[in-house]
């Protein structure tokens, strides 16, 4: 039986494993496909896993509120692909990405399996996550430097100046 301050680190661990989650899950998702079909390429063929949910394509619905300040409005649909798969017999991997690609939901689910598995994590961060963080960086430093570059300034005149 634990005793409080093995309780503490155990929960201690697992909020930072959480927090650290969203940001990965959150680059899975976003990740092109090639990076996690040759990361995949690397990983030992042999990896116990099984699927919980196949990838599968469905739909979402996306609400809008112009200013906050009215109730928000359905403003369409869009499609998302989401997989849920068992890594090792104990680690639950989740995706849901944009769009409709089968092989990204499956791959990003199963990397976010080995993520949470202690054997796995720090490799897969260091090689992966680290590189997939870079990547992001850099197209929003790209995509941030077009908008700043199609700025437009706005100036008013009185009448009879």
């Amino acid at each position: 039986m634990m005793n409080d301050t093995e309780n503490k680190m155990n929960f201690q661990e697992n909020s930072a494993i959480n927090i650290d989650r969203q940001k990965w899950m959150a680059l899975l998702g976003g990740a092109s496909i090639k990076d996690l079909e040759t990361e995949k390429k690397r990983l030992d063929p042999d990896i116990d896993w099984n699927f919980i949910i196949k990838p599968e394509v469905g739909l979402l619905m996306v609400q809008s509120d112009a200013d906050g300040s009215h109730p928000a409005f359905n403003l369409g649909e869009m499609s998302v692909t989401k997989c849920v798969l068992e890594v090792k017999g104990h680690y639950l991997g989740y995706a849901m990405i944009l769009g409709s690609d089968l092989v990204h939901a499956e791959l990003a689910a199963l990397f976010d399996g080995l993520l949470q598995h202690p054997d796995y994590r720090d490799d897969l961060k260091e090689n992966l996550i680290d590189t997939l963080a870079e990547k992001q960086l850099k197209k929003d430093r790209s995509l941030e430097k077009d908008v700043t570059n199609t700025t437009v300034e706005f100036f008013t005149l009185k009448r009879g100046e």
